[in-house]
């Protein structure tokens, strides 16, 4: 589980809050593998949630993820993406198995392996 001693609990807290008021159930939230992926980084949590997983890495206010790019190259039956602009990725890549999406907002930084789970993250938490 995360800790109440984590950086990025406060955060998990509102993103959990703003979840349920969009109608999500979170079932729990975990410690992460990515909660030192970009410099600087505040951290990560991996979300359960009754429409699917996903990993939500955290900065610190006012910073946001706005202008990181990502490419993605497919090879052989894995996927490679390449994460360019700031915050910085000191390894540049990250190596999957499967397909990965992502979505962002402001300060929040989304990865799943369901696209629809990732382009409903970036609908609700991004209101046009």
């Amino acid at each position: 589980m995360l800790r109440t001693s984590d950086a990025a609990y406060p955060e998990t807290v509102a993103l959990t809050k703003d979840l349920k008021n969009r109608g999500y159930v979170v079932r729990c939230v975990l410690q992460s593998k990515f909660a030192n992926f970009f410099d600087g980084q505040l951290g990560a949590a991996l979300y359960r949630t009754d429409r699917g997983d996903f990993e939500a890495l955290f900065l610190t206010k006012p910073r946001t993820f706005a202008s990181v790019r990502l490419i993605e190259h497919a090879d052989g039956g894995t996927y490679l993406y390449r994460f360019e602009g700031s915050p910085r990725v000191p390894s540049r890549d990250m190596d999957c198995a499967r397909r990965t999406f992502f979505a962002r907002h402001a300060n929040q930084f989304f990865v799943t392996e369901d696209q629809q789970l990732a382009a409903n993250l970036g609908q609700i938490l991004n209101p046009s």
